[in-house]
Order: C-alpha cells, then sequence, then structure tokens
C-alpha cells in the first residue's frame, strides 16, 4: 500500500499513523499535560485544524464515484482471461463481469456485452433462465448489431432447453431471475423454543435484563434452559456486505444472486438481486451513502466499522423523513439511560424506536487511549467531509454548525458501537476436502451409498460446511449479551437476515447468559486472550477459566465426549437427526457439565444447527472449483446426451 496521497493504492490508515508519530502525537501530549479532562475536545481541535490547512482530501484527487466504460471494459477483459474451458475459474469470471457491469454506464455496449458474457456462463450451469434474463438485460443496454445473430442463437438454445431439460434448481416456479426470492431451507422455520415476552415477541418470557456494578446490564434465564432451546430471534437494524462479496451477493438482502446482479445507477458499489430490492435499499439508507461508498471503502475501508457507522446514520436519517430538525429534537429529548432493547414495546414500534436502541449501545469512547480516539475522530471527520461534499446532507447541514456537529457526532457514535456491538453474519459453505485418503473412502463407498438410495441432503464424506462471513450487522437486543470465554449461548444466521440465539449446553435458573466475542478456551494461552478482550473490549474476563487459568477437562469427560463422537461418526445423519442426537446427549440429567471449558458437543451442536436453519438446499449447487457439484454435472451431462443424441 502506497502512503502518498493520489495513489490508487493510498493507504489512510497507515498514513494516520505516521502523522500521529509526527505530528498528533507530540501537540496533544503537551496540550492534554495540563488538562487531562480536555482530551478529547483538544484531539478534535488539532485533528479539524489540520484537515481544514492540509488539504489531504485535495491530495488524495478523490473524484466523485461515476461509471466508467473504460474500467467496464478492463473488467470484462479480466472475466475473460478466467472463463476459459478446464480452468475451473467460471465464478470468478462471472464476479469480474458483475464489476464490468456495476461500472459501466447505462445503456452502453460495454455494459450489453458483460450482460452478453454473463448469459453464456448461464449456459455452462445449465441456468437456462438466468441465461434468458441475460439475454433481455443485454438487449435492454443496446447490445450491437454485428452480435445479435449471436445472442438470437443462444437464446433459442437456452429455450430449447428449458423446455426440454430437468430444472438445476429445486422449486424451479419459485426462482424467477430478476425477482427477488426469499430463501428457503426446505424445513420449518425455527420457533422460540418457550412463551414469548408480552412486549418483545422475538424473545422469550424467561430471559429477562439484570443490571449490577459488576457486570453492568446483563441477560439472566429464570428457568432452567436445555440445549437446543431457541431463545432469541432478531433481525438487525443495519447490515453491510463485506467487500469481498460486492459482486457476488445482493447488497439489501444479501442473496447470493450472482448470475442475476443488476447495479445501482448511481455508483459502482452496490449491485441488487431486484429492482425491490434496489429501490428499498435507496429508500432506506443507500441516497445518502452512495456517492461516498468507493471512496470509504479505498481509503477509510479499514475499521469496517466505520462503513457500518456510516450506513446506521444514514438508516436513521432516512427514518426521520430526512428531517434533521426532527432528529435534533428527538436526541436532544432522549434519556437513554432510559432507554433499551427491553423499555421498548416492539408490537408496535416504529423505526425511530428501532433506533433509539441502536443509539444507546456502548461506545466506550472513554475507555479509549488518545490514539484510538484521534484515529476515530480523523476517520469521522474524513467521511463527514465526503457527505457535505456529495450527497444530500451537504445543503442540510453546511449552513449550520449544529447540523455539521451532529453529523459528526453521529458517525463517531456510531463508529463505536460498531466497534463494540457488530456481529459478524456468515453462511455456510460448501468445501471440498483434498485429504486423498477421504477421496478413497468415498469411492469404496459409492456402491452402498447407491443401493440404499442415501438422502441427498446429507453431507457427502468428501465435503464439509464451513462458516464465511459475508457481511456485518447491528443486533441492538443480542448485543446485550455478555462474553465469556466459556459461552452457553450461540448465534445462528437465518437466510432471511434474523439471528437466533440458541442455548449451547444446559443453564440453570438465575444463570446469566453468555456469548463469546471470537475468544474462548479453544484459545488455550489464558493470559493472551484476556489482554486481546482487554484491547478490543475494555475489560477484564472473569469467566471461571480465566479466574482459574486451569482448562478443567478431566479424562473420564474427555473419554465420554470421544465415545459420543465415535458413536455419532458411525453413520452420515442428516442434520436433523443429529441435532436430536447432540440434545438428548447433551440434557442427559445425569451428565455433569463443565463449568471452565467449552466443549466439542456444544461447538457442533452450534455448527449443525447453522447448516439446519442457514442454509439452503441450492447453496450445494457449485462447488470452490466454479464447477457444478459432481453429481450434478453428471446427472445433467446424462440428460443432455439423452436429449440432444435421442
Amino acid at each position: 500500500m502506497s502512503l502518498m496521497p493520489g495513489d490508487s493504492n493510498f493507504d489512510l490508515v497507515q498514513y494516520f499513523l505516521q502523522l500521529w508519530e509526527m505530528w498528533f502525537e507530540p501537540r496533544i501530549s503537551e496540550a492534554t499535560q495540563a488538562r487531562p479532562e480536555m482530551a478529547e475536545a483538544i484531539i478534535r481541535r488539532e485533528i479539524e485544524d489540520y484537515l481544514r490547512t492540509s488539504l489531504l482530501r485535495e491530495r488524495l484527487q478523490l473524484q466523485p464515484d461515476t461509471k466508467d466504460n473504460a474500467k467496464a471494459l478492463a473488467a470484462r477483459n479480466r472475466g475473460n482471461e478466467l472463463f476459459v474451458p478446464k480452468l475451473g475459474k467460471d465464478l470468478e469470471a462471472l464476479q469480474h463481469y458483475n464489476e464490468s457491469i456495476a461500472y459501466s454506464e447505462p445503456g452502453s455496449e460495454a455494459r450489453a456485452l458483460a450482460y452478453g458474457d454473463r448469459s453464456v456462463v448461464c449456459l455452462k450451469f445449465n441456468l437456462f433462465k438466468e441465461c434468458l434474463e441475460n439475454i433481455r438485460l443485454a438487449r435492454a443496454s443496446n447490445y450491437p448489431a454485428r452480435l445479435a445473430n449471436q445472442l438470437s442463437e443462444r437464446e433459442q438454445y437456452a429455450k430449447k432447453c428449458l423446455n426440454q431439460l430437468p430444472p438445476i434448481f429445486p422449486d424451479p416456479a419459485r426462482r424467477t431471475p430478476g425477482k427477488y426470492r426469499p430463501r428457503d431451507t426446505g424445513r420449518p422455520a425455527l420457533q422460540l423454543s418457550y412463551e414469548a415476552h408480552r412486549n418483545i415477541p422475538h424473545l422469550v418470557k424467561c430471559v429477562e435484563l439484570r443490571q449490577n456494578s459488576e457486570f453492568g446490564r446483563h441477560l439472566v434465564t429464570t428457568q432452567h434452559l436445555k440445549a437446543g432451546d431457541v431463545l432469541m430471534i432478531e433481525k438487525p437494524y443495519a447490515s453491510l456486505l463485506c467487500e469481498r462479496d460486492q459482486y457476488k451477493r445482493c447488497a439489501f438482502c444479501h442473496n447470493e444472486d450472482t448470475f442475476t446482479l443488476i447495479p445501482c445507477e448511481g455508483c459502482t458499489v452496490a449491485m441488487y438481486c431486484s429492482e425491490e430490492c434496489r429501490d428499498k435499499a435507496h429508500k432506506q439508507y443507500h441516497r445518502y451513502e452512495c456517492a461516498v461508498l468507493r471512496d470509504c471503502w479505498r481509503v477509510v475501508g479499514f475499521p469496517v466499522e466505520m462503513l457500518l457507522g456510516l450506513r446506521t446514520v444514514a438508516t436513521a436519517f432516512a427514518s426521520f423523513d430526512q428531517s434533521l430538525g426532527q432528529w435534533i429534537y428527538r436526541m436532544d429529548t432522549l434519556d437513554e439511560t432510559k432507554v433499551n432493547a427491553f423499555t421498548v414495546d416492539w408490537n408496535k414500534a416504529t423505526v425511530r424506536d428501532f433506533y433509539d436502541t441502536v443509539h444507546v449501545l456502548a461506545t466506550n469512547q472513554n475507555r479509549r487511549d488518545h490514539k484510538q480516539l484521534a484515529s476515530l475522530i480523523f476517520f469521522a471527520y474524513f467521511v463527514q467531509g465526503l457527505l457535505l461534499d456529495r450527497t444530500e446532507l451537504g445543503p442540510l447541514c453546511r449552513p449550520c454548525s449544529s447540523r455539521r456537529k451532529l453529523l459528526f457526532e453521529l458517525l463517531l457514535r456510531h463508529t463505536q458501537t460498531a466497534l463494540t456491538s457488530k456481529n459478524d453474519v456468515y453462511h455456510m459453505e460448501c468445501v471440498k476436502l483434498e485429504d486423498d485418503r477421504v477421496e478413497e473412502d468415498e469411492s469404496e463407498d459409492d456402491s452402498s451409498d447407491d443401493n440404499n438410495n442415501s438422502d441427498d441432503r446429507k453431507s457427502p464424506r468428501n465435503v464439509h460446511h464451513e462458516e464465511r462471513t459475508h457481511a456485518i450487522a447491528i443486533y441492538p437486543l443480542f448485543s446485550m449479551v455478555n462474553h465469556s470465554c466459556i459461552p452457553n449461548v450461540a448465534p445462528i444466521h437465518l437466510l432471511d437476515g434474523r439471528l437466533a440465539m440458541v442455548a449451547t449446553r444446559p443453564i440453570a435458573a438465575g444463570e446469566q447468559l453468555y456469548n463469546s466475542n471470537g475468544f474462548s478456551t479453544f484459545d488455550p494461552d489464558h493470559s493472551a486472550r484476556r489482554h486481546a478482550l482487554q484491547l478490543s473490549h475494555f475489560f477484564k474476563c472473569r469467566c471461571a477459566s480465566c479466574q482459574s487459568r486451569v482448562v478443567g477437562f478431566s479424562r473420564v469427560k474427555l473419554l465420554e465426549e470421544q465415545f459420543f463422537f465415535r458413536r455419532l461418526s458411525l453413520k452420515d445423519w442428516d442434520w436433523q437427526q443429529e441435532v436430536h442426537m447432540l440434545v438428548d446427549y447433551m440434557n442427559q440429567a445425569e451428565r455433569g457439565h463443565l463449568q471452565s471449558v467449552i466443549t466439542g458437543t456444544e461447538l457442533l451442536l452450534a455448527h449443525t444447527m447453522r447448516k439446519l436453519y442457514g442454509y439452503a438446499p441450492d447453496d450445494d449447487m457449485f462447488t470452490l472449483t466454479g464447477e457444478l457439484s459432481k453429481k450434478s454435472w453428471e446427472t445433467t451431462v446424462q440428460q443432455m446426451m439423452r436429449f440432444f443424441c435421442g
């Protein structure tokens, strides 16, 4: 990364670190020696003065995000280099074609050609509906007349195949390219395990909010809970798609509709599965971030929480009907001590009530050192400047100092709440195992699998499912669950974006609910674990493992769990059966649960429930190599041979 402003690879984070050592730290340290209580005001003044006088933004040569057919052509060429027979990089090529579509001007030949190329990829995967949709989009974008015959031949071939060949995806009637589709696991929807709160229908009644000096606000159960119990199902206030998935998933619903994404016409970042999602995103937040997202990802992409903070602010502003006056009044009259996710009647809550529960999330600002606080203030001022220059917020805020101040304060606040409370949103991805021994085992079992008519929903022996992050999000109620290195609940991300909180071990009445903030007893060095938590979340973990400094897994318990796993591995259970076996085993009355270690069964329960409720059948159609899964490919080839050869 470059430290020269104006370079396309310029790294603003590293630039700030240099500024801190050479400029900010000496001046701030000297100014705060006599007035330490004024540290924040001094840091703001120094950074604001620097940004006003240094002309940094001018030196960065930042430009509004505009369509660029030259960049679109370059992206298309990268796709063509990868879309080669037997190379196995077809899905990578597809994402470059999507990038080309995002950069291309509406109605341009560059866009039409990228749609045409995408239709060829669809044929490679026998996605005939998707192929026809891309052909329609190519024609709507003025596909060149010199290539029209090729497009027509491709269209006739796709229509012929569509009428004769069985569909690749299940339930084809529900799958209409270019339309939003609710993704489905094919199983009954997850439900709360117990009666819900009267005013919080997405939380079980037995979970209550408590507060004390030791833990602050925290959640406690008033009754015994069993492993596998569903305690909460919450939708996010704001979410942000990861940069690597921008040309793979819908920026609004996060569906993986890579073959038919359409672009935002105002930027080169966001793509959508449908006009419906594009319109919703524009109305709910995107109109206030569209012009700055590209530069924010380029120069302020780390920490990514800065962008989630921007998304939160944009969402909140839209919820106040674009009235800064109403927002200012709401903030001035809000008693933060009386607001949390438990005080809201969610049966009739408005989007503004929803925002209040996000506004009061912890920032930990008073616990941050000068360097970290200065970096966040630096980035908040930087993003504020972009918003004032390029978006509708400029005319509303620039003439009024109080409004400019509000915009800055909210960007800073919600960057910090994101740092403290954001959750990774992940999906389950099918991964092929490269172990030769496993592949040999699978070949030996082929005949028996065929004879037994094995369930297609089971995982083949040579694949497994991994959790991959594709977004980050804010869930205000789940954010109130404290951390422990020995958690007793886990988040299960559902296909519609909601988060289900599930008990991963029996929990006694009166016991606090704990989630893991990325650290557990699977990280055996408790000192390093506690240090990392102190740096990232500003607290010292007091869980049984961190206090005893001993990972207490007795030999008897280890042998017992090994025996259970051996029994579990004797047969290829489907996921529902596996969950039932795990829950029955973990909830046995005579089993004693270890208080100072997280166990393999607890991890497996969460993992299997994520497969069960966060994974759609059509997600299995493609492997990491970019080819159809072996079974689907062979079946399709046989069908095509019968169709074309008689």
